[in-house]
């Protein structure tokens, strides 16, 4: 991935208009990456407090602060000896994939059902389908501005009446709790398309999309969930709290209130009312979720980073409230936006996010400068970047002796000449 922090004593200066893997983050090589795993008692514990400062800035700007990936600081030498023997094991090991039959009868029951919902839905009261789209929007808004780019990114900063009404929106989702969802988020950008990502994109549209829910993960991506940082979560008292709650917050807020409430105000049938507010809203939103997974990393175009899964798809932003300017996203996680272009309309989150931050809700709302798109995009992307805006063909040159050639490469020219 174009983002990788480039390795110690390798060369950090990549080829003019291609990503050699390390257009990194960091100017200097510098990255720690230990592991800190829970104690025998099952307590969390607080992890990644080591930095360096001279890996405070990289060459786009980026500034330390913006984080999210920090990766602990180093054990003894006896648990680091410890840690390379259990990850030499686990390449070792052959992984053979194992349905969850649970699992899959939960998502056979959710589907199935949510055909039957969608059959109902065309004999309910017209205000259970109103009911349904504000249930989906505010759901949705749960996971986006919520589990997304606050808890997972820490792309902006919410007061905790905000993140009370965000945690409440993700229990309606019913996506698991807000903590577990994070780490798997946080694991998937820190080991795209890996045997480390939970939803590796390489394994397959399907699995992608539904199929990483039932099947057993691979060891790589539970070793993983003890290296990310997660110490933000574990002192959000709001966020530890729905992860404490989350079963009876699932049942009364993704369960029972969505489905009371056409029952109790309109006198909508209990029975159509469940496989409608329950099965049919709580199917689609997890598929418009999976979208991103799936879709968002397998067509569109990659005007950030070409050697990268993900891509802009915005059929997946119209659908899933601006979460598929993917490719971006997974160049600049830290941008609140998630994405360069697009109003509002492709990208109802964001305008979610600029109202809280218009009341004074929201602030410390993180994005990217013109300038670091441009530079990444330039280095990195596909070349669409520039089809379509300011910037198409202004670096395009005639042949030898135009003023464009870029400095290094009339230095190449002159050293081929002598």
């Amino acid at each position: 991935m174009c983002l990788s922090s480039p390795v110690t004593g390798q060369s950090q200066t990549p080829a003019v208009g291609q990503c050699n893997g390390s257009c990194g983050l960091d100017s200097n090589g510098n990255r720690t990456a230990t592991v800190t795993a829970p104690n025998q008692n099952g307590e969390l514990k607080h992890r990644g407090k080591a930095h360096t400062k001279d890996s405070d800035d990289d060459n786009l700007g980026y500034k330390e602060e913006n984080a999210v990936y920090k990766e602990t600081p180093a054990l003894d030498s006896q648990q680091d000896l410890k840690l390379k023997e259990t990850e030499q094991a686990e390449e070792e090991e052959e992984y053979h994939p194992q349905i969850r039959w649970p699992d899959l009868g939960a998502q056979t029951f959710l589907h199935v059902g949510a055909l039957y919902g969608l059959y109902q839905l065309f004999y309910a009261n017209f205000y259970t389908f109103l009911w349904v789209v504000v249930t989906v929007w505010v759901s949705g808004i749960g996971i986006t501005a919520g589990a997304h780019r606050l808890w997972s990114h820490k792309s902006y900063t919410a007061s905790l009446p905000l993140r009370i009404l965000l945690a409440f929106a993700f229990s309606i989702a019913g996506q698991r709790d807000a903590y577990t969802w994070a780490l798997d988020h946080r694991i998937h950008h820190k080991f795209s398309e890996t045997d480390a990502d939970p939803h590796n994109a390489k394994r397959g549209f399907f699995f992608a999309h539904v199929g990483w829910l039932f099947l057993t993960p691979h060891p790589k991506v539970i070793a993983k969930r003890k290296v990310i940082d997660m110490s933000d979560l574990e002192a959000d008292a709001v966020c530890m709290f729905q992860r404490k709650y989350y079963i009876p917050l699932f049942a009364l807020c993704s369960i029972i209130l969505p489905v009371a409430v056409p029952w109790y105000f309109w006198n909508e049938d209990l029975w159509m009312s469940f496989w409608i507010n329950f099965n049919m809203r709580f199917t689609w939103t997890l598929n418009v979720a999976f979208f991103v997974n799936s879709v968002a990393h397998m067509y569109g175009n990659k005007p950030y980073d070409k050697n990268i899964m993900s891509v802009e798809a915005p059929i997946v932003s119209l659908l899933a409230m601006g979460e598929g300017w993917h490719n971006y996203h997974h160049v600049f996680p830290w941008d609140y936006k998630t994405g360069e272009f697009g109003n509002y309309s492709l990208n109802i989150t964001t305008g979610f996010i600029d109202f809280c931050a218009w009341l004074g809700l929201a602030k410390g709302r993180k994005s990217v400068s013109p300038d670091m798109v441009i530079r990444r995009a330039a280095k990195c992307g596909d070349g669409t970047r520039f089809l379509d805006d300011d910037h198409a063909h202004k670096d395009q040159v005639w042949g030898f002796g135009d003023k464009d050639i870029p400095r290094e490469d009339l230095q190449e020219l002159a050293k081929m000449q002598n």
